[in-house]
């Protein structure tokens, strides 16, 4: 009897050294799915953030042919814990301040709208046409299609350059990737059409 029951004593539960053993392989595999997790995380966030823009643009295009007036789109950052996140919105009132009832959206974490240097700017072949200039602010006129407000109207044709071109504009999202970043796009051509673009592989493709 006492043999049996040392015996089962010692076939019963786990040593120190097992668990030990789990618990080190557990942390290892976490380590190794934590980065894939994150990416996917704001891979995820940034297509979201696209998806949010994209609406946006369409409501103020419509807004501004409902109304028969020109509307610019303006961008504002808040900080919020120990992230900075961009809100664009819809001018109504024309202060440059987001006023309650105001359209707007709020990029998600990670996810900056990028106006500087550094972009893997789509190709105006793709477009189609020739893109304003990151830092020019969207506006969309009664008739629903983008402008750039010169002296208080909003043109439809710019005149930089050697021969006019007819407006239109590419929003820029970014987001970390691993070591790198990961990119969306929203673009308006002068036609007032909207595209969701993404980029993979050094090519942009909607």
């Amino acid at each position: 009897m006492l043999r049996r029951s040392a015996k089962l004593r010692s076939q019963s539960g786990f040593t120190i050294v097992e668990l030990l053993i789990v618990v080190a392989i557990g942390l290892i595999v976490a380590a190794m799915t934590m980065p894939l997790f994150n990416t996917a995380v704001n891979q995820y966030r940034l297509r979201a953030s696209a998806v949010d823009l994209d609406g946006l643009l369409q409501r103020a295009r419509s807004r501004a042919v409902r109304d028969n007036r020109s509307y610019a789109l303006q961008t504002a950052a808040f900080v919020q814990g120990a992230f900075t996140y961009t809100q664009v919105y819809l001018d109504l009132n024309g202060n440059g301040t987001l006023d309650v009832g105001e359209p707007s959206i709020q990029l998600q974490r990670n996810v900056t709208l990028v106006t500087g240097g550094g972009i893997p700017a789509i190709p105006a072949a793709s477009l189609g046409f020739t893109p304003q200039a990151t830092t020019a602010q969207v506006t969309f006129n009664g008739r629903g299609t983008p402008c750039v407000l010169v002296n208080g109207l909003c043109i439809s044709w710019d005149s930089a350059g050697a021969a006019p071109n007819q407006v239109g504009f590419v929003y820029y999202l970014r987001a970390p990737l691993g070591g790198g970043n990961s990119w969306s796009a929203v673009s308006i051509a002068p036609s007032g059409r909207f595209r969701a673009w993404s980029y993979s592989n050094a090519t942009w493709s909607y």
